[in-house]
C-alpha cells in the first residue's frame, strides 16, 4: 500500500504540507504572512487532520514577533475568504479544483486568546488522499523574506526526495502562478525575473537543505519556460545554510545574491 501523507509526522521544528496544497494557483492573493499562518494552522491540526473536528491554537503562536494583532486579524480575514485551485485526478484524468481553505474561524475580539477553526470537507478529503508531501522546516519558513521564496521553497521540498528527478520545467505563466505573482504585477518577464524569481532562487539556495538553480528555455529571444534544478547539499553546504539562518537578516539578500546592494522584491 502506498505511503499516505497523513502518516508523516510533524516535529517540534518541522511541519507537513500535502503536495496538492503546494502547486496551487491563488484565486485570493495571499501575503507571505498569510502563507506562514496557514502552514501553522495545518501543522497545529495535523494529528487529526482527517477528522471533522474543530481545532484551536493560541493567537500569540500565530502572531510571532509582531507586537499587535492588526496584521494577524487581516490575515485571518483573508484566509477565511481564500480559495485556491489545486490539481487532482478523477477517473484517471487530470482535473483542477477550486477549494476554500477554511470552514470557519473564531477569534477573540479583543486581545489574545485561543483561535478556533476547522478545515473544509473537500480540503480534508484532498489531504486524506494525498501521497506526496513536503516537510517544511519552521526556521527556514520564518527566515524567507518573500512569499515567492516561500512558494519556491515548498516546491523544492516537495520534489527533493523524488527518485531519478533533479529538475522540472515550467512555462513562464505557470511559474508565475506557482510563486503567487498577481496577474497585474511584474507583467514583463524581466521584472518577474529580477524581482521574484532570482531573489527567490537566491534565498532558497542559501537557506534550505537543497541547492537550487534555474535555466531559461528560449524560443528565439523570448523566454517561454524555466527549468528549476535542485540537489541535496553536501555537509559543508548544509553548515553554510545553517550558519546563514543564525545570522541577522540585515544584509542577507546582498550576501546570498553576491551583490553589494540588496535586491528589492515584492512581498
Amino acid at each position: 500500500m502506498a505511503y499516505r501523507t497523513v502518516q508523516a509526522r510533524t516535529t517540534q521544528n518541522s511541519l507537513i504540507k500535502p503536495g496538492e496544497l503546494i502547486d496551487i494557483k491563488e484565486l485570493t492573493p495571499l501575503t507571505l504572512f498569510d502563507r506562514r499562518v496557514f502552514n501553522l494552522l495545518l501543522g497545529n491540526a495535523w494529528e487529526n487532520i482527517e477528522d471533522d473536528v474543530e481545532h484551536s491554537i493560541n493567537k500569540r503562536d500565530l502572531r510571532g514577533s509582531h507586537a499587535g494583532n492588526e496584521r494577524l486579524d487581516d490575515t485571518i480575514g483573508r484566509l477565511m475568504g481564500a480559495r485556491v485551485v489545486v490539481q487532482l485526478e478523477r477517473d484517471g484524468k487530470p482535473y483542477s479544483r477550486s477549494v476554500p481553505l477554511l470552514e470557519h474561524i473564531d477569534e477573540p475580539i479583543r486581545g489574545d486568546g485561543k483561535i478556533y477553526y476547522s478545515l473544509t470537507r473537500k480540503l480534508r478529503k484532498l489531504i486524506s488522499n494525498s501521497h506526496i508531501f513536503a516537510r517544511i522546516e519552521k526556521d527556514v519558513m520564518l527566515a524567507l523574506s518573500s512569499k515567492y521564496a516561500l512558494a519556491l521553497y515548498e516546491m523544492v521540498q516537495k520534489r527533493g526526495n523524488l527518485s531519478h528527478q533533479w529538475s522540472e520545467t515550467f512555462e513562464v505563466e505557470r511559474m508565475r502562478e506557482l510563486l503567487g505573482v498577481p496577474t497585474d504585477k511584474l507583467t514583463a518577464y524581466k521584472s518577474f525575473k529580477q524581482r521574484a524569481l532570482v531573489p527567490a532562487i537566491d534565498e532558497v539556495n542559501g537557506l534550505s537543505s537543497y541547492g537550487v538553480s534555474f535555466v531559461e528555455v528560449k524560443k528565439g529571444r523570448k523566454v517561454e519556460a524555466i527549468t528549476i534544478g535542485w540537489h541535496k547539499k553536501s555537509v559543508e553546504e548544509l553548515k553554510e545554510a545553517f550558519s546563514e539562518l543564525k545570522r541577522h537578516k540585515v544584509g542577507r539578500r546582498a550576501r546570498l545574491s553576491g551583490t553589494d546592494e540588496p535586491i528589492q522584491t515584492a512581498s
